[in-house]
């Protein structure tokens, strides 16, 4: 099966998240604990991407302009969000999903911050 960049990149996440984990349970953290900080990553992550996309939509000089964008972000936001879901399903429903889905986001949301600056650039 052929996988675009992005898809061997969240892979790539998935796999590191997975050899990663047993090296900070070493340091007592638990997995709740692990949950949480990477839900709070996510949403360090989540802001910087509303400060992004609202300082892109001003920026843009029409309606037909501001409404593309719009567009182009609600279908980015279900991708990000199915694309974290299936990374996180590899933890079959276990404690360890919901640091698979946060850390996914965190980085699809990463590049996503990347892509919309460099519309900022233009």
């Amino acid at each position: 099966m052929n996988q675009n960049p992005l898809q061997k990149t969240v892979r790539t996440v998935a796999l590191l998240i997975w050899l990663v984990i047993p090296v900070t349970q070493i340091h007592a953290q638990t997995q709740a604990a692990m949950n949480a900080e990477a839900r709070a990553d996510f949403k360090k992550a989540d802001a910087e991407l509303n400060k992004t996309y609202e300082a892109i939509l001003v920026k843009l000089p029409d309606a037909q302009s501001k409404e593309l964008l719009k567009q182009s972000q609600r279908a980015w936001l279900a991708f990000r969000d199915a694309e974290a879901a299936l990374v996180a399903d590899q933890a079959h429903g276990g404690t360890m999903a919901p640091t698979l889905r946060y850390a996914t986001m965190t980085e699809l949301t990463q590049q996503r911050i990347k892509q919309l600056k460099s519309h900022l650039e233009e």
